[in-house]
């Protein structure tokens, strides 16, 4: 599918072709499917070699995690990029790409991404990527997701853009990569369910006003909501999304279709299920509720 290496030798030709063949299949159903196995996607200006023994130093440097980077098949990127990295418990194999991700991703997660403008410009202009797929046993994906960002930390110095990621429609810039490691403030983003990191708040303009949906919340077994208004409701909407999702990650708290709840002293609201739009609204795994403001007499009254 993608002409990637300067093969040496037919041995070693039939060997990438292998490979290449084995992480197409595998992208095509992230794409098709969104489905395991479970990848997030390193972006990068252009080819590299792999220097193993400086991405284990940069990682190690976080907090004396046990790391080991190693290449399959001698492929460091000279002539394929073919690689596996483990931090203490995780688990990651990695290939790369020599095109650009594939325009239906980009669509939804480097276009979908909030940052500096510069650094946002710089990830539509990238021309490789790689592909890091999660193989440790691992089911806490705030856990999952700080290996990650140790793991794309310790690509920095090799050219890293961004890190995209498909199950929550955006991108992580290097400079947010880069503070979850060293700023203090920032550190706890790498570890729990940020918005705007993990999960995203996604604009969607329709007809006269705008649908706001999460990307993202179903990674926590939570629903996606969405919330139809105008772009000047945004601050609410983003308020009123992060309300509901604390309390449910907190509480664990089951809010299904028809139920309704109060948040702070004057605002209510009822659930309901996706009525338009559903090919862009509806979630992945449990889906996504509507969610409509209602009057202080309409609550706990379902229709």
């Amino acid at each position: 599918m993608f002409d990637l290496f300067k093969k040496k030798n037919k041995k070693k030709e039939e060997l990438v072709e292998n490979i290449v063949q084995e992480f197409a299949s595998d992208e095509v159903k992230l794409v098709e499917e969104k489905e395991s196995p479970f990848a997030l996607y390193l972006l990068f200006s252009k080819q590299f070699v792999l220097r193993k023994d400086e991405v284990e130093r940069r990682i190690k440097g976080i907090n004396n995690d046990i790391v080991t980077v190693g290449t399959v098949a001698d492929f460091d990127g000279k002539d394929a990029l073919y690689f596996y990295a483990e931090i203490n418990e995780h688990r990651f194999k990695l290939i790369g790409i020599e095109t650009p991700i594939p325009d239906e991703i980009a669509s939804y997660t480097i276009n979908c991404s909030y940052g500096n403008e510069i650094e946002l410009r710089k990830m539509k202009e990238h021309s490789y990527h790689v592909i890091a797929f999660y193989e440790g046993k691992c089911t806490d994906k705030n856990k999952v997701f700080n290996a990650y960002s140790k793991l794309a930390y310790g690509l920095l110095e090799h050219g890293l853009l961004g890190m995209a990621n498909p199950y929550s429609w955006n991108c992580i810039i290097p400079s947010l990569i880069k503070g979850m490691v060293e700023d203090e403030s920032a550190k706890i983003l790498a570890t729990m369910p940020a918005m705007m990191v993990w999960r995203n708040f996604i604009k969607m303009p329709y007809k006269d006003g705008v649908w706001f949906v999460t990307k993202g919340n179903n990674l926590y077994d939570i629903y996606e909501y969405a919330y139809f208004g105008v772009f000047e409701d945004s601050n609410e909407v983003y308020e009123i999304f992060e309300s509901i999702f604390n309390y449910v990650y907190d509480t664990k708290s089951a809010i299904l279709s028809g139920h309704t709840m109060q948040i702070d002293k004057d605002v209510y609201l009822r659930f309901r299920e996706v009525y338009e739009l559903e090919n862009d609204l509806q979630g992945e795994g449990i889906g996504t509720l509507v969610i409509e403001k209602i009057r202080s007499n309409e609550i706990n009254m379902i229709n």
